[in-house]
């Protein structure tokens, strides 16, 4: 009879090893999974930072490339209008030989020399206008023509106070007009749209 107890102890107990080696290997098995579960979603989280990293790094780069490109296409335009500009600089004196330009000075000299009134007043010319001026402008004491050198083509009125200057040189127009033209001639030119 004691065999036959501890017999029924012995498969007791081992069923009951049995029991706790499957619990065990169970709870293994879950921590097991758990800790897969945890370094995947580890690993997944280390992946998305390093992919938000590395698409951050690509957008500075990419932002500094077109950065650099608008700044080189910015530049590559202003040297054309510089250009342009330049090159308009050198016609300035053959538009004020034209036989259209002097047809309409007497008219222009007439309506800038009135912003003097009665003050006496200098008009400043491109020299080889001196002596046509000289003809359209009557002088009456107040006003005198005189060659500078300096005014490519067109003229000035000067107050002789100094109170009042008005540019009717090409270049003058030419600087007043600029950012029109500039528009104007890139636009000629396709770029700018």
């Amino acid at each position: 009879m004691i065999d036959a107890l501890l017999a029924g102890l012995e498969r007791a107990a081992e069923a009951e090893i049995a029991k706790v080696g499957v619990e065990a290997r169970a709870q293994a098995a879950a921590l097991t999974a758990q800790t897969e579960q945890r370094i995947a979603h580890r690993r997944q989280a280390a992946l998305g930072q390093r992919e938000s990293e590395g698409r951050a790094a690509l957008e500075r780069t990419l932002a500094g490339a077109r950065h650099a490109a608008r700044e080189h296409a910015l530049q590559a335009r202003a040297n054309l209008l510089d250009r342009f500009f330049a090159a308009l600089q050198e016609t300035l004196p053959a538009l004020a030989a034209t036989s259209e330009y002097r047809a309409a000075l007497a008219q222009d000299v007439a309506r800038t020399v009135a912003f003097a009134g009665e003050q006496k007043a200098v008009v400043q010319c491109a020299p080889a206008l001196t002596a046509h001026l000289r003809r359209l402008v009557n002088t009456n004491g107040r006003l005198r023509v005189k060659a500078d050198p300096r005014i490519a083509a067109g003229f000035k009125v000067r107050a002789e106070d100094g109170g009042l200057e008005v540019d009717g040189t090409f270049e003058g127009r030419a600087l007043r007009l600029r950012p029109r033209l500039a528009l104007e001639a890139l636009a000629a030119l396709g770029a700018v749209k």
